[in-house]
């Protein structure tokens, strides 16, 4: 049967990308949207690439899991990976537009085999993807905060 724990609950502490990547495959990872429980995988920092071009006064960026080198990147038939280390490759460096809302449209500058546009989007609740802008819909609208 169970019960209620007795006594104050102890939190967990935020864990430490440098112990819990040790478990990541090697490889590129898959990314998938969930619920932000402040786990290492879930956190992420942008920074501006020099000498990476830009345009409208703005630089490209790298999108890396905090801590790491894993970093953003469009895929050849338009989904999005972590890659295991920034090279600078154009798909992995990202425009990030703010729009008349105060959210952020975020777009590669280049996807392979395509010369399409497109943006970061949410697929339901679970993936992201790249797809065409849609300025009616919420899908590619996101909000970026300082921890």
């Amino acid at each position: 049967m169970g019960g209620r724990a007795s006594g104050p609950m102890t939190p967990i502490p935020p864990q430490d990308v440098a112990i819990v990547s040790t478990n990541w495959p090697a490889g590129t990872l898959g990314l998938r949207i969930g619920d932000y429980m402040l786990s290492a995988h879930q956190k992420w920092t942008v920074t501006a690439v020099t000498n990476a071009g830009g345009y409208l006064g703005s630089p490209y960026f790298k999108i890396t899991i905090a801590g790491t080198e894993r970093a953003l990147a469009a895929t050849d038939d338009a989904e999005v990976i972590a890659v295991p280390t920034f090279t600078g490759k154009p798909e992995e460096l990202w425009r990030i537009d703010q729009l008349t809302d105060g959210t952020f449209r975020i777009m590669p500058k280049a996807v392979p085999n395509s010369k399409e546009p497109l943006a970061l989007t949410a697929v339901g609740a679970s993936t992201p993807t790249l797809a065409k802008f849609d300025p009616k819909s919420d899908k590619a609208r996101w909000n970026l905060r300082k921890p």
